[in-house]
């Protein structure tokens, strides 16, 4: 690298002198607690196993920090082990607290390790301080110590993909880990005597380089210089990184940079739910075309050179996120200005499980208007069903020509309907093929199956009842019908024994029908004959039509299908 590195001091410690001697808060820009399960128990592991040999120091590597005007520690790279360790610490008070609540070890333990109250002052300091997202539950549940019924509780109800799910569970396995590791030893004196010698061993011979730099930028250049040598840092970290290390420059106001730490926050908060590196990937094909995840970090270094580049790239990142996060939720405010079949056309999207489209769709968002984003998105769902969901066709294909089309749109050399169609092209299946394939498909996701049928019904609804057939569509809940169950009862014994490959057609699309949720109950597996007074009586014509078969049987399943393919033939066209 061609700027120099400075540094202001690197000594090595035990990471628990580290925490007993400092405070720490990570920057609310940087990435939430990311252990999972697998690196909490590995880390655990390494270290009890180290004592237990006898080892004279465990190497935990470099961590970076920024000392702050408060005398605090800004941590720039080492948040999951300091975390982790604390969490420990937290962990032993616990049981030494339940084990003899008299015993000093309890107030050893916070005040060196967990949060102490300063001479003259009455409220306690935590030792660390977490970003946004983590913090509260951080101080409530490690910090304050709530009991681990309530850690629980809030891990249940705590999706996975939500920001704190990492940080609740880990906590709760270390809790668990040290009461095995009590119980392993034996007697509770004994265990007493086994977490004295691991809190020493933690804190003195658990080793880590303490790097601490005058300002963000050296920092960064840091970072990126460990990650040429090797070091796994995330492309959203190298990224972060790299915009960070160009904004802290000595023209910097600090206004400038809250700023930018600002829009960096927001960011991770409404990714918080979904993969950031998937959104990367997503957002930078919407406007350079396709790219490989490991090769966006240095696209990013070849077009992102100065400081208010940085700060235009930031801008965009924020709000591509915002755009990003609306293709899960069809009622996002954010799709406020597009029509109401675009917002019906997102949702059916989102139900036929394609993915790559969505780079095209982030670059359409923001550029074409309403009319044209929503002819768009109907090319787009024509082409994932004829390519994807029924033909089950390279999805590297729909990859490379999506990405293709979502750079012509950004670069305005695709704003109407004929250019969208002539680049997708390649995934247009001709009416034969799809036809074809839609004959022969079976084995959909139930939620596919019942897009294909809904789709269906309402055509059959227009085409046959007019504009009044098209409001009567079912607008309650259905649910998918095995017209020849999963499971047959002895009503079907005699088909069966008749034609051997009757039993393998019961997931065939022809032997699917729509019924409204509940309409079905109690017709579990019994004969055609006793089912088809309910399709007869069906208010949804697509259904009706299977009571027309004297039999339900191979063939029977087989027209059906035909009869549903040319149907879908007319329905998913664009052109």
């Amino acid at each position: 690298m061609s700027s120099s590195v400075t540094i202001a001091e690197a000594p090595t410690t035990g990471i628990g002198r580290l925490i007993t001697e400092n405070r720490f808060f990570v920057p609310t820009h940087q990435r939430d607690y990311k252990w999972d399960r697998e690196r909490v128990e590995k880390y655990i592991d390494d270290l009890v196993e180290a004592k237990s040999r006898g080892d004279k120091f465990y190497f935990i590597g470099l961590m970076v920090f920024m000392r702050t005007d408060d005398n605090r520690l800004r941590v720039l790279d080492g948040q999951q082990r300091l975390a982790t360790t604390i969490i420990l610490f937290s962990a032993l008070r616990a049981w030494f607290s339940s084990a003899e609540p008299t015993s000093s070890m309890v107030v050893q333990l916070e005040y060196d390790f967990i949060g102490r109250t300063e001479y003259g002052e009455t409220k306690k300091q935590p030792k660390l301080n977490l970003n946004r997202n983590n913090d509260d539950k951080f101080q409530a549940y490690v910090v304050n110590g709530s009991p681990l019924d309530i850690v629980k509780a809030d891990l249940k109800k705590t999706g996975k993909n939500a920001s704190n799910h990492l940080l609740l569970d880990a906590i709760v396995y270390t809790h668990q880990r040290v009461s095995e590791l009590a119980k392993n030893v034996g007697t509770v004196d004994a265990a007493k005597t086994y977490f004295s010698e691991l809190i020493k061993f933690v804190r003195d011979s658990v080793i880590a380089v303490r790097l601490t730099v005058p300002n963000e930028s050296n920092a960064f250049r840091v970072f990126e210089t460990l990650n040429d040598r090797g070091m796994d840092l995330s492309a959203v970290d190298l990224i972060k990184n790299h915009l960070f290390g160009l904004a802290y420059d000595s023209t910097s106001s600090s206004q400038d940079l809250a700023q930018l730490e600002h829009r960096w926050s927001q960011l991770t908060e409404t990714l918080q739910n979904l993969r950031q590196e998937d959104f990367l990937k997503v957002y930078w094909t919407s406007r350079h075309g396709l790219i490989q995840l490991d090769d966006i970090f240095d696209a990013v270094k070849d077009t992102t050179k100065t400081k208010q580049e940085a700060v235009n790239l930031s801008v965009d990142l924020l709000e591509a996120s915002q755009d990003y996060a609306a293709l899960d939720n069809p009622d996002d405010p954010g799709w406020a200005p597009q029509t109401l079949e675009s917002k019906e056309l997102i949702g059916r999207l989102k139900v036929l499980g394609s993915k790559l489209v969505r780079p095209v769709v982030l670059s359409g968002m923001k550029k074409l208007g309403p009319a044209e984003f929503e002819k768009l998105l109907r090319v787009l769902e024509v082409v994932v069903v004829r390519w994807q969901v029924v033909g089950q066709r390279r999805t590297g294909t729909i990859e490379r020509v999506c990405a293709k089309l979502a750079q012509l749109i950004w670069d305005g050399e695709a704003t109407a309907r004929a250019d969208f169609i002539t680049a997708l092209s390649e995934l247009y299946t001709p009416d034969d093929e799809f036809k074809e394939d839609f004959i022969t498909q079976d084995n959909l996701t139930r939620q596919k199956a019942v897009y294909l049928l809904k789709r269906i019904e309402d055509h059959e609804r227009s085409s046959k009842l007019g504009q009044a057939g098209k409001g009567l569509g079912p607008k309650a809940d259905l649910t998918l019908e095995h017209i020849l169950p999963e499971n047959p009862g002895p009503d079907w014994k005699p088909k069966l024994d008749a034609n051997s490959k009757l039993a393998d057609m019961w997931e065939r699309t022809g032997n699917l029908c729509l019924l409204p949720v509940g309409s079905n109950k109690g017709l579990g597996n019994v004969g055609y004959a006793a089912k088809i007074s309910t399709y007869l009586n069906s208010d949804l014509l697509t259904t009706k039509q299977v009571a027309a078969y004297a039999d339900w049987d191979a063939n029977a399943i087989e027209a059906r299908q035909v009869w549903l393919a040319g149907l879908a033939v007319q329905i998913w066209r664009a052109v």
